[in-house]
């Protein structure tokens, strides 16, 4: 319609905007990492030194996982009025799909292929 304005904001508005209104932009928190990383270098080291006593072809050493491909995620970020620096109690959707991936010892990738839902789980 000929009547309908079309909004177009600059980095300035925006930035004023938020200044106006108090806003300000904060890192929404995740699940908490934990690994160790020493034990997963020695757990390499010692991995590479059985694969080269025992398999003397790098192409028959396959290694093959499985993953999820989120679908529905939220933004990690978000802007949120400069009181409320915080927000928690949520959890992200679950909605994804599976994908088996791999590939051998040589360099060579096995096409993805995707797990799919069962009719009769």
């Amino acid at each position: 319609p000929a009547n309908v304005y079309k909004f177009v904001a600059s980095n300035g508005w925006f930035k004023g905007w938020k200044s106006r209104f108090g806003m300000t932009s904060i890192n929404l928190k995740g699940e908490k990492e934990s690994n160790d990383a020493v034990a997963a270098d020695a757990f390499k080291l010692n991995l590479t030194k059985v694969i080269a006593k025992w398999f003397k072809d790098p192409t028959k050493v396959y290694n093959v996982d499985k993953t999820g491909l989120c679908t529905n995620k939220l933004p990690t970020r978000t802007y949120v009025s400069a009181n409320a620096l915080s927000r928690g109690g949520f959890k992200q959707p679950k909605t994804r799909v599976s994908l088996l991936l791999g590939g051998n010892m040589a360099g060579e990738k096995l096409k993805p292929v995707v797990i799919g839902k069962a009719k009769k789980p």
